[in-house]
């Protein structure tokens, strides 16, 4: 087969229709975007919703994902030791329970990003302020502005400017559950208030829903090719939440949500994320109508990936499956073309498979795995060479 655009082999996978090699979706933090940036000379590796996807599309992505949702600000941006931030959620936030760096220990760690090997753990981002904990918080809530120009505007430049040739992805996570427990709610208060205050999550919930469902309905006018929606509702070896109560809080409410992204466009694609076991709702997500899911990180229920592709791979293309929690960071590089090698031939067959690290690319990745894996991809992600002949 000829050498297809990338945005006609992103669409052509979300269709199960042959392509030439396997699609392919990088997505990284800020430190290791930075890292690799001066691998390839190249000076702008913006993240959140200063994203600049020159790196990304070097690295041969076929899709350019922009991301509007609640993490895109607070998830991207520098925010100091011992500083709060609020976003326009009214969510506040600082750094995660690590004690972060001197400016000493800042040099040290800053050469790490220049040389091979792993980097040191880098302080994250996280909520710490909630603003609803209780029904008086809520009634006195006042959601954000969904056509909020500043959000909006960057999708339309992007359209006009890589629609040609890539496939535009804009990225509501987190959607429902993720975006009130751990932002405004808080995880503690809503696992409880679920049983002892469900008035209170479902009208957090509605919030959400009426909010990102306006929110979505925008960049889909704007002419986006996909909308991505996501939660983190799994954890290590199950989910969070039973899939009887994500039945019963999340999925009406998306299928509500899609139903109007339908109705705006009906051609649009829809990609459902969660973090970690997911697998007892991807059959939920193939009846809401989704195309793309992922990002299979391959535990719990996930492990067997050739069984999820032969049970699900006619109904959803999925994205994902390579392990960011131990063969990236700790691999040796064989161990990396390893991973990715066993992903392509588990998931890879018959088509309708997207590549990808399991989650973002993140800092204490050494450099050399990195360029391991994406050698990796373009020797093992053609159609019709081994594996995937």
């Amino acid at each position: 087969m000829k050498e297809l655009l990338p945005r006609e082999r992103f669409i052509r996978t979300l269709r199960r229709e042959p392509v030439d090699r396997v699609s392919t979706l990088y997505r990284m933090k800020a430190e290791a975007k930075q890292k690799i940036a001066r691998v390839f000379g190249i000076d702008n590796a913006a993240t959140g919703r200063k994203h600049d996807p020159t790196l990304e599309l070097r690295l041969g992505n076929d899709a350019i994902i922009y991301q509007i949702g609640i993490n895109a600000d607070f998830s991207h941006r520098h925010i100091e030791i011992g500083e709060t931030w609020y976003n326009h959620f009214g969510v506040g936030y600082g750094k995660s329970g690590l004690e972060g760096r001197t400016p000493e220990e800042e040099a040290e760690f800053k050469k790490t990003q220049e040389f091979w090997g792993a980097a040191k753990v880098v302080p994250e981002n996280f909520p710490k302020i909630h603003p609803i904990k209780t029904l008086d918080d809520l009634k006195a809530y006042k959601w954000p502005d969904p056509a909020d120009p500043g959000m909006l505007d960057p999708i339309r430049d992007l359209c006009a400017r890589y629609q040609k040739d890539y496939f535009i992805i804009v990225d509501l996570s987190s959607t429902l559950i993720e975006a009130a427990y751990a932002h405004l709610v808080g995880t503690q208060n809503f696992f409880l208030y679920m049983h002892d205050e469900p008035e209170l999550i479902n009208g957090v919930l509605d919030g959400l829903t009426d909010y990102y469902t306006e929110l979505g309905r925008n960049a889909i006018k704007l002419g986006v090719d996909m909308i991505r929606v996501g939660d983190d509702i799994g954890a290590q070896q199950s989910m969070m939440l039973s899939p009887k109560s994500w039945r019963e809080y999340a999925k009406p409410r998306f299928k509500r949500m899609f139903d109007v992204f339908r109705k705006e466009n009906p051609e649009i694609f829809i990609k459902f994320h969660s973090c970690g076991d997911y697998s007892a709702v991807l059959p939920d997500e193939i009846e809401l109508g989704a195309h793309l899911s992922g990002l299979m990180q391959p535990t719990g229920g996930l492990k067997d990936q050739a069984a999820i592709k032969s049970k699900f791979g006619n109904d959803i293309v999925l994205a994902g499956g390579f392990d960011v929690q131990r063969i990236l960071p700790r691999g040796q590089v064989e161990d990396v073309r390893k991973g990715v090698f066993e992903c392509f031939k588990n998931l890879g067959p018959g088509g309708g498979y997207i590549f990808s690290p399991s989650h973002y690319i993140m800092a204490d990745v050494p450099i050399q795995n990195i360029m391991a894996m994406f050698e990796a991809q373009k020797d093992f992600g053609v159609y019709g060479k081994y594996p995937l002949n």
